[in-house]
């Protein structure tokens, strides 16, 4: 009989510190994958933003790109000098965005958007030059020859900025359900650890309890 429980409480106490030992190793795990989803939630929402930044970029050359046009087309009809500035700063900006987006990067091939761009800007130069030079004639047919390059540009910044916010759209929506998961990762940790202690401290209490009993003499 004394033999049986000799041999019973070390097997009841191993049992007790293996489900202990895999309560661990579920809290480690908890956490782990808790600290994972919170890299890909703060990795996805950064790209987004960057993708955002890029179709940001890519609306404000098409805007300036779509004033610089008509203020064109404008003075090669009156030679209005004034507007020649006007015309200049508005197609610099439009280049300077371009290659604010091709530095942000994105899936959208904008290597090539910048070239044809930087192509149009000078046509648009020579424009100006041949109305300043009196040549009313080769102007207008210089600016409708850069028209369908102009709109072929035009078509492809807004191709690459619905791209740009579908991408965005997708890696924030990503971002969102990593952070969902570790929200809810985090209050599974929160609950096991709370378990876990509660386990821990009771084995703790049982272990002395049964000190003192074991210490306290017997009155037969």
């Amino acid at each position: 009989m004394s033999n049986f429980g000799e041999t019973g409480k070390p097997r009841g106490w191993w049992f007790t510190f293996v489900c202990l030992a895999f309560g661990g190793v579920v809290l480690a795990a908890l956490a782990a994958a808790t600290v994972w989803q919170g890299n890909v939630h703060d990795s996805d929402s950064s790209a987004a933003q960057s993708h955002s930044r890029t179709a940001a970029l890519l609306t404000e050359a098409g805007t300036e790109a779509g004033i610089a046009a008509p203020l064109l087309r404008q003075y090669v009809g009156t030679g209005d000098a004034k507007l020649i500035p006007q015309i200049q700063a508005h197609a610099t900006a439009a280049i300077e965005n371009l290659t604010g987006a091709i530095t942000e990067g994105g899936v959208a091939d904008l290597t090539t958007i910048v070239s044809e761009g930087t192509s149009v800007s000078d046509g648009l130069g020579q424009v100006i030059a041949l109305r300043q030079s009196g040549d009313v004639p080769a102007a207008a047919a210089a600016l409708e020859q850069l028209s369908p390059a102009f709109e072929k540009v035009s078509k492809e910044v807004t191709a690459a900025v619905t791209q740009e916010r579908q991408e965005a759209s997708k890696l924030q929506s990503s971002a969102d359900k990593a952070n969902d998961a570790a929200s809810w990762l985090l209050i599974a940790s929160i609950a096991w650890g709370a378990v876990l202690t509660v386990g821990v401290t009771a084995v703790v209490a049982r272990s002395m309890f049964g000190r003192r009993v074991s210490k306290t003499p017997s009155p037969i």
